[in-house]
């Protein structure tokens, strides 16, 4: 859908004060017009110039609120057609207990996995990481840091650290995912104990989020090959308005 004419909502609290953050009171302004119109996931929103003379506010400010709303997922940019509404829901079919990487998820539902950022670093086992992964302290491990995306929106910010054996066996290369760099090592991927939490994360965390922040699950985690030895410990934080799991619980 095209919006071709727009008019002036007349909700003064569409009009943006300086008390609070730009970019924040610009996303709401945005959430108002898009309830208050019934727009849909596929929906498109009035364009750039519109926008601006609709809200009151400038260019930079209005793209840096769309911009966020676009790593949330909340919007989606198709380069020479325009911002559209989108909302994304990657549901885990068998739920909590199904082991699935990132990127299968994320395929699962049509959109384009990616990294949009990867930093890999040496570091040495600490005692409470060479615990969980059945080290000496000191021994060396390799860190990978990644943000993945879904499309343009963030999905899921993954931490993981890895036995330096493990990542020397790969071939020293991630590749695609993590499961398939286990593979490589002959080596699989059997089962994983882990908790989890909901937590905020803000751009300390994650510069990515930009001037906002995100709630996030937690889930802390040691992953077991088939021979119950530990492959690695991962911090993965998966963006709830992204991801949707499932859990079976059953009484004793």
């Amino acid at each position: 859908m095209y919006i071709r004419s727009v008019s002036r909502l007349h909700d003064p609290s569409m009009r943006l004060s300086v008390e609070h953050s730009m970019s924040e009171k610009i996303q709401e302004s945005l959430m108002t017009m898009i309830r208050e119109r019934s727009l849909k996931p596929g929906d498109q929103i009035p364009t750039e110039m519109e926008l601006c003379d609709l809200l009151g506010v400038g260019r930079s400010s209005l793209r840096e609120a769309v911009a966020q709303m676009i790593s949330h997922g909340l919007l989606s940019r198709v380069q020479g057609r325009g911002t559209f509404i989108r909302q994304i829901s990657l549901k885990l079919q068998g739920g909590l207990d199904d082991l699935m990487s990132v990127t299968d998820m994320i395929r699962s539902v049509g959109a384009v996995p990616s990294t949009c950022r990867i930093q890999i670093e040496h570091i040495n086992a600490s005692e409470s990481l060479a615990g969980k992964l059945r080290l000496n302290v000191g021994d060396e491990c390799v860190r990978i840091e990644r943000v993945r995306c879904a499309d343009d929106a963030i999905a899921a910010y993954c931490i993981d650290t890895v036995p330096k054996a493990v990542f020397d066996a790969a071939g020293g290369d991630l590749g695609e995912s993590l499961f398939a760099m286990f593979a490589r090592t002959g080596r699989r991927l059997s089962h994983t104990h882990t908790s989890i939490q909901p937590t905020i994360l803000t751009p300390r965390d994650l510069p990515e989020l930009g001037d906002g922040f995100g709630l996030f699950l937690l889930l802390d985690e040691v992953d077991f090959d088939q021979s119950g030895e530990p492959l690695c410990y991962s911090n993965d934080y998966y963006n709830t308005s992204i991801f949707k799991f499932d859990l079976v619980r059953k009484k004793r």
